[in-house]
């Protein structure tokens, strides 16, 4: 395992056993339980890997950061302190990315705000303090899933109560109407003996006086049967009219908890697909959008490209007029690109100043068409906040999907590929790139 591989991976287990044993995540605690590593005080002694080296496997290797994090120059002679900082960064923001599908509403923010924090550090000491707020804003986000599942878990208990109480008023009307069918053939049957009586009577020739005593006798007991069985029927149908109407104000009840719930399942899935700030399609809806467009390309052939945007020179954006103006340029072009697609069109934003299109039925040159057009909408736009003009370009990176293409990273890493070299160019361009070289405008 090479030294950087390493280190990771005891930073992330030295993490987890602070989760495991609630302990709080301080920067004392943290340098304590680093000094008990014997690996890392290793790594420390003899140096990690060459800068050079690691800034290569970043851009050949097809998995890398898709955030890229650019590091300032330090002199030679501290190699030791700053490559264990870039490192530690490194695995804290493994470590926030890891969260990233239960992030949701206000967290969104807070990470990527935490994120830049992390990225800032210039000290491990400093890296230390963001590990306290890192540790605080990750209970808090566990502690609100944990209450939302417990939620949904209480719900069940009490669907699972409901469901087994309408189980037995359902087994209360079987029995009601097995007891009644009994109870009427009962009957049947004593009708039955009371006419035989005086067919009997009839065939054995009996006297015309006794035969009309016997059959007014019986017909007596057949009227008072007849009388008491519409008595009990009348009782056994206004129990029968009372349990059906339980039974139905019990259903109405469950149903109109269940549409409850299932629109509070809406909001909340709503929520969990929709950026906040903008108001469009957040990272999580666009992993379950292309893995099913994807999908849907191998099985009936419906070709689809990629368009990754990105906000040139953003930060200066937030750093020279506040992340208010930040935050309404990205609301204004969110909607330019918006109105730019078809409805047909899957539009997101994947994360802090980028955004990312699924055009389907497009192939790469189509998607070329459509990505110049957004990159010229936004340059002819005049962004004003205050009254103080706000210069802004995007530039974008085009792919198309290929055949190949068995998982959804793989045209996106083509796309931001293609996004990176148009930034590398000069930025303000798009840049195409599918399995043929370079292609740019």
């Amino acid at each position: 395992m090479e030294s950087i591989e390493l280190l990771c991976q005891i930073v992330i287990d030295t993490l987890k056993e602070f989760s495991m044993e609630k302990r709080s995540l301080t920067a004392t605690a943290l340098n304590e339980a680093f000094s008990a590593k014997k690996e890392i005080s290793s790594l420390l002694s003899h140096g990690l890997s060459n800068p050079s080296s690691v800034r290569t496997k970043e851009f050949s290797n097809p998995q890398r950061q898709l955030k890229r994090v650019q590091l300032k120059v330090v002199e030679a002679s501290t190699p030791s302190r700053i490559e264990p900082l870039a490192k530690l960064q490194s695995a804290f923001l493994k470590i926030l990315h890891s969260f990233g599908p239960i992030i949701k509403g206000d967290y969104e923010k807070q990470f990527c705000q935490l994120k830049k924090k992390i990225s800032d550090c210039e000290s491990l000491e400093s890296l230390g303090i963001v590990g306290d707020e890192m540790d605080s804003m990750v209970s808090s986000l566990i502690n609100d899933t944990v209450a939302g599942i417990a939620f949904s878990n209480d719900f069940l208990v009490e669907l699972s109560k409901d469901l087994y109480k309408m189980e037995e008023q359902l087994f209360s009307c079987q029995n009601h109407n097995r007891e009644t069918y009994l109870l009427t053939n009962e009957f049947h049957d004593d009708l039955l003996v009371h006419t035989g009586d005086m067919g009997h009577a009839l065939d054995i020739g009996n006297n015309l006086e006794d035969v009309r005593h016997l059959i007014t006798s019986k017909l007596s007991v057949i009227v008072k049967a007849v009388e008491v069985k519409q008595q009990e029927d009348e009782v056994r149908l206004q129990e029968a009219d009372r349990k059906i109407s339980e039974l139905q104000n019990n259903v109405k009840t469950y149903n109109q908890e269940i549409l409850q719930v299932r629109e509070r399942a809406d909001t909340l899935e709503k929520e969990m697909l929709l950026d906040e700030l903008t108001q469009i399609s957040n990272r999580r809806a666009y992993d379950l959008g292309v893995s099913d467009t994807l999908r849907r390309y191998h099985r009936d052939g419906v070709p689809f490209s990629l368009i990754i945007i990105d906000i040139d020179h953003f930060k200066k954006i937030n750093d020279s007029y506040g992340h208010s103006a930040g935050d309404k340029c990205l609301r204004e072009i969110a909607k330019l690109i918006k109105d730019a697609l078809r409805k047909t069109d899957f539009f997101a934003r994947y994360g802090g100043e980028e955004f990312i299109v699924i055009l389907n039925g497009s192939n790469a040159q189509e998607a070329r068409n459509v990505a110049d057009k957004i990159r010229s909408r936004i340059e002819k736009t005049c962004f004003s906040y205050h009254e103080e003009i706000i210069p802004l370009t995007i530039s974008l990176g085009v792919t198309e999907v290929m055949p190949s293409d068995t998982d959804a990273d793989v045209p996106f890493i083509r796309a931001d590929e293609a996004l990176y070299q148009a930034k590398k160019d000069g930025r303000n361009r798009v840049c195409v790139i599918t399995d043929l070289p370079f292609c740019k405008i």
